[in-house]
C-alpha cells in the first residue's frame, strides 16, 4: 500500500492545479487581509474563507482521480488484481487529500509567518486550522467517492460545481443566523474581532472537525457498496465505516443547532460543549494616545491607533477640559452604544473601519457621532430638541454636515433643531466651552430648551 501512495502521489493531478489554488486563495479574503491590521482571530477566518475555492477545485480534482480507472478503460483489466477496487482506490484518494493538505499547510505557513511578525497582542488560533484541514479532506473524500460511483467525463467539474453550491448555500445560513450551518467552517455568525473581547472556546471548531470526520468516514465506506468493489468482508466494513460516519456528522449537526448567540458578548456558544468562562470579558491593557481626552484602543489594533485619534480630534478637541466631560475614550464592543462612567467613555470599536486600509470618511463620522454623544449626554439618548441641537452643533464645529444622518439621535430634527446647531456652531470655541462647563449638568437632565441655547 506504501508503494501504491508513492505512486499516487507522483502521477496525481493536483500539482498541476497548484497554480489555480495559489491564485484562488490570493484573490480570496486570504490575500486581502494582508492589507488589514494584523489581528489572529481575522486570520484565521481568512484561511478557513480559501476553502470556498480550493475546497471545490479538491473535491474536482478526487472526482477525477477516482474516474481515471473508468476514462483508460481499465476495469475489466484490473479486475484481476490481488486486491479488491476498494483497497486500491485508497491511496488515490490519499494522495489527492495529502497533496491539499500539503498546499493548506504551506498557505497556513506563509499566513500565520506575516501574521506573527506584525500582529501586537495574541498568538494563532490552531482549532480554525484543523477545522480547515478536516473540511478539505471531506471535499477530497466526498468528490472522490461520487467520482467512483459515478464515473464519467463531466463528473469532475460537476462535483466541483456541486461542492460551490453546498459551500455558499452552507455560508449563507450561517450568515443568517441558523445555527446547524456552524458546521461548516465558511461564513460568519458574529464579527471576527470579538475573540478580541469575550473568550469564544472551541467548540465551534470541534464540532466542525467532528463533522467533515463523518463525512469522511461516510464517503470512504460508500465506496465499499459496490459489489465488484469489495468482498463481504470489505463490504460489511465498509458498512460499518458509512454507518459510524453517518452518526458521527448526524450528531454534529444536532451538537450545532443547539448553538445561540449571546446577546452581551455575540459570541456563539454550544451549551452542551462549552465551559462557564465562554462569552466572558477578555482581560486587557488597552493602548492610548492623544491630548486633553485620551483614545484608547484593543492592543490588536495598535497600528490604528492615531488613525482613531486625527478621526475624534475634531470632536475631543472641543470638550477636553471640561468639567464632567470624561478625559478618556475607550472603545469597546458595546451593542447597546456609548456608557459613560466617572472619567471614561465607552464607545463603540469601529471594526468595520478596522478592515480597511484606512478609517475612511463615512466610518470617522460614525465615531465622532459615537463621542459626541456619549461626552454630552452619557450615551444614545438623542431625545430632547436642545440636547439634539447641542450634539450637532458641536458635529457641526468638527466640519461634520449638519444635515447628515447621525445615528445616536433617535429622533429626527426639525428645522428649529437644525437652525439652534448652526448658531450654537457659530459661536467661538472659547464660548462653545463655557457655556458647555455651566450647563452640562442640565443638559444630560433634560431640563434645557432651545430658548435656552446661545
Amino acid at each position: 500500500m506504501i508503494r501504491l501512495l508513492r505512486l499516487e502521489l507522483r502521477r496525481n493531478v493536483v500539482p498541476l492545479l497548484l497554480p489555480v489554488l495559489t491564485v484562488l486563495v490570493w484573490v480570496s479574503p486570504y490575500g486581502r487581509s494582508l492589507a488589514e491590521p494584523a489581528v489572529w482571530p481575522r486570520r484565521a477566518e481568512v484561511l478557513q474563507e480559501t476553502l470556498l475555492g480550493v475546497g471545490p477545485v479538491m473535491a474536482g480534482a478526487g472526482a477525477w482521480t477516482a474516474s481515471r480507472e473508468h476514462r483508460a478503460r481499465m476495469r475489466d483489466l484490473l479486475a484481476s488484481t490481488a486486491r479488491g477496487a476498494w483497497a486500491r482506490t485508497l491511496p488515490g484518494w490519499a494522495a489527492t487529500a495529502l497533496w491539499g493538505l500539503a498546499f493548506l499547510a504551506a498557505a497556513t505557513g506563509v499566513l500565520y509567518g506575516l501574521t506573527g511578525r506584525a500582529a501586537t497582542w495574541g498568538g494563532p488560533p490552531w482549532w480554525p486550522v484543523a477545522a480547515a484541514a478536516a473540511m478539505l479532506s471531506a471535499f477530497c473524500a466526498g468528490g472522490f467517492t461520487a467520482g467512483a460511483l459515478l464515473p464519467g467525463r463531466f463528473v469532475a467539474p460537476l462535483t466541483a460545481i456541486g461542492a460551490f453550491v453546498l459551500l455558499v448555500a452552507a455560508a449563507s445560513l450561517e450568515s443568517a443566523g441558523h445555527a446547524v450551518a456552524l458546521v461548516s467552517p465558511v461564513g460568519a455568525v458574529t464579527d471576527p474581532y470579538r475573540p478580541l473581547f469575550f473568550r469564544t472556546g472551541s467548540a465551534v471548531p470541534e464540532v466542525q472537525v467532528a463533522f467533515a470526520a463523518g463525512l469522511i468516514a461516510l464517503a470512504i465506506g460508500a465506496l465499499a457498496f459496490p459489489a465488484a468493489a469489495a468482498g463481504r468482508v470489505a463490504r460489511s466494513a465498509g458498512a460499518v465505516l458509512a454507518a459510524v460516519g453517518t452518526g458521527t456528522a448526524g450528531t454534529a449537526l444536532w451538537l450545532a443547532g443547539t448553538g445561540h448567540i449571546a446577546e452581551d458578548s455575540g459570541t456563539v456558544t454550544l451549551p452542551r460543549l462549552e465551559s462557564a468562562d465562554v462569552g466572558r470579558p477578555i482581560a486587557y491593557t488597552p493602548v492610548c494616545g492623544g491630548r486633553g481626552i485620551q483614545v484608547c484602543v484593543h492592543p490588536a489594533f495598535k497600528t490604528r491607533l492615531d488613525e482613531s485619534v486625527a478621526a475624534l480630534r475634531p470632536v475631543t478637541g472641543q470638550l477636553a477640559g471640561i468639567a464632567g466631560v470624561p478625559s478618556r475614550i475607550d472603545e469597546r464592543i458595546l451593542p447597546k452604544g456609548p456608557e459613560l462612567a466617572p472619567t471614561v467613555l465607552y464607545t463603540p470599536a469601529p471594526l468595520g473601519a478596522y478592515s480597511g486600509r484606512r478609517i475612511d470618511d463615512q466610518a470617522a463620522r460614525e465615531m465622532r457621532a459615537d463621542a459626541a454623544s456619549g461626552l454630552l449626554l452619557g450615551g444614545w439618548d438623542g431625545t430632547g430638541a436642545a440636547r439634539q441641537a447641542v450634539v450637532l452643533g458641536v458635529l457641526s464645529a468638527a466640519g461634520d454636515p449638519i444635515d447628515a444622518a447621525i445615528p445616536p439621535l433617535r429622533e429626527e430634527p426639525d428645522a428649529a433643531v437644525t437652525a439652534a446647531a448652526r448658531r450654537f456652531a457659530a459661536l467661538a470655541p472659547a464660548a462653545r466651552q463655557r457655556w458647555l462647563a455651566a450647563h452640562l449638568t442640565a443638559l444630560r437632565a433634560g431640563r434645557l430648551t432651545l430658548m435656552d441655547l446661545p
